[in-house]
């Protein structure tokens, strides 16, 4: 008996799916993380040169967005809630893909997908990290 694999029609949505997920439950963490008993460890690159790392303010951006503090949480961090609506979106457009039939694209296809949105990401992270340099208390 071999194990069948996953139709086409469901591949296109696994990836966002999974990612969306993923967001659900760091927002989930976030909304319970003051009742925790072990919290994130300081900032080295900020206690050591005074400068905040690409992803600092991202916990309280979740925590912002878990009490519903929109703006607040784009002042904290950004690309955090960037990345959340950017997910939002990608599930959007998975489901789409799966109701009309799409099949996955060629591995070629994919590999230059991920080339593309590795050097989009690489710039969000860079102007993210210049705003949080500058506007970052």
């Amino acid at each position: 008996m071999t194990a069948e694999s996953p139709s086409p029609k469901l591949a296109v949505l696994v990836p966002p799916l999974i990612t969306f997920v993923s967001v659900c439950g760091l927002l989930l963490l976030a909304s319970i993380y003051d009742q925790l008993p072990v919290k994130a460890p300081e900032c080295r690159l900020n206690s050591t040169f005074g400068v905040p790392c690409p992803t600092c303010g991202g916990t309280r951006a979740l925590q912002a967005l878990t009490e519903g503090r929109w703006g607040q949480a784009f002042q904290f961090n950004p690309l955090v809630v960037v990345g959340i609506f950017t997910s939002v979106i990608w599930l959007a457009l998975g489901i789409r893909s799966y109701y009309r039939g799409d099949k996955p694209a060629q591995i070629a296809e994919q590999n230059q997908r991920l080339k593309r949105a590795g050097g989009v990401l690489l710039v969000l992270l860079i102007i993210n990290w210049f705003y949080l340099i500058i506007f970052l208390e």
